[in-house]
């Protein structure tokens, strides 16, 4: 049986430089790749800056099956969602684009459906389909960019669509690299933000690897109150997840993002703000908080207003920079925790 073909969009540049024996020639490749208009769907006979001889190397070798977009929603205030089915097997997952100004940003899903069981989101009802691969997550950046507004370009990827991104950690990184690589999508890692629910292994190995931003899905101040929103706490408990960040923080400038998905009269209190600013003590840290946005079955409800602005408060005077999050895509189901509610 002969062996299964790489997909193109999962290459770095330097498995993509051996292919080809030339540095400049894989950058044209790349070029052609994320440049052309439309995406291209399949690999030709020849393309430009590569002779056609070295081409027929990575033809052999590749092969360019790009998810098909099975569902496209726009929604009032300019976001897009998209539910890819996966060219292999019709797995299915989704994207979202933000569009803003003079900058869009895509959330990317790392698998299909979920493996962890967060209370409050959707897509953990889902169960886990599989794990995407590094080719399928970039795919959802080529197929994404064109629908950037003209003057907000794609330069922002956020890895919190469908799936625990530390559960694919190697899928993920290598994904992250190339999003990262010259000459395109050539994104700053700076503009590349991973999110965890707190997955302590991935979170050690992803600080040691990988210069993108993290981003902890926190949601809680309490072991007790954070098992019951996210069951994988009662194996990486709170202080270690904070010990972890602060001890990255040691002779670093490294930010890390706080992500509080704010809850009606379960984590809203001036208590729980209280104990935020507490936990991120010695932590360059900013904390975003996230008004929940409800699904249908979901047994936690959004804070009221004025609650989440006196949270808001109380943590930006204990010293932490706290920034209230504007649902985007809510008519759509593609705001935070909503992906997989309605497909059509």
């Amino acid at each position: 049986m002969p062996a299964s073909k790489r997909q193109l969009t999962g290459l770095t540049l330097a498995e993509l430089t051996g292919l080809l024996d030339s540095r400049a020639r894989a950058l044209a490749a790349l070029r052609w790749l994320h440049e052309s208009e439309p995406v291209p769907t399949s690999l030709p006979e020849r393309i430009p800056g590569v002779a056609p001889e070295a081409w027929a190397k990575v033809r052999e070798a590749c092969e360019l099956s790009l998810p098909r977009i099975a569902v496209r929603q726009a929604a009032s205030d300019g976001t897009v969602k998209y539910a890819f089915e996966a060219a292999a097997d019709a797995a299915r997952f989704e994207s979202v684009l933000i569009p803003a100004d003079g900058r869009s940003t895509l959330c990317v899903s790392s698998q299909a459906g979920c493996s962890r069981r967060c209370a409050f989101c959707a897509t953990a009802r889902l169960g886990l389909t599989r794990n995407l691969t590094a080719g399928e997550i970039v795919a959802q950046f080529l197929l994404a960019k064109s629908d950037a507004p003209q003057g907000s370009p794609l330069r922002n990827v956020v890895f919190m669509g469908m799936g625990e991104p530390f559960d694919n950690l190697d899928e993920v990184l290598r994904a992250v690299e190339i999003l990262t690589q010259p000459p395109a999508p050539s994104l700053g890692a700076s503009h590349v933000t991973v999110s965890t629910s707190g997955v302590l292994p991935g979170m050690e190995r992803f600080l040691r690897e990988c210069q993108a931003h993290l981003a902890l899905s926190l949601n809680a101040t309490t072991d007790a109150q954070r098992a019951e929103l996210m069951p994988q706490t009662r194996q990486w408990p709170i202080a270690e997840l904070m010990g972890l960040l602060r001890r990255s923080c040691e002779g670093s400038d490294r930010l890390f993002f706080v992500e509080y998905v704010i809850l009606d009269g379960f984590n809203d209190a001036d208590d729980d703000a209280r104990r935020l600013v507490e936990l991120l003590q010695g932590i360059r840290a900013r904390v975003n908080l996230i008004p929940h946005n409800a699904f249908e079955g979901c047994g936690y409800g959004p804070a009221k207003r004025e609650r989440i602005l006196a949270f808001q408060k109380i943590v930006h005077e204990g010293g932490v920079r706290c920034l209230l999050r504007s649902s985007r895509g809510e008519d759509i189901d593609a705001a935070c925790g909503q992906l997989a509610g309605r497909r059509s």
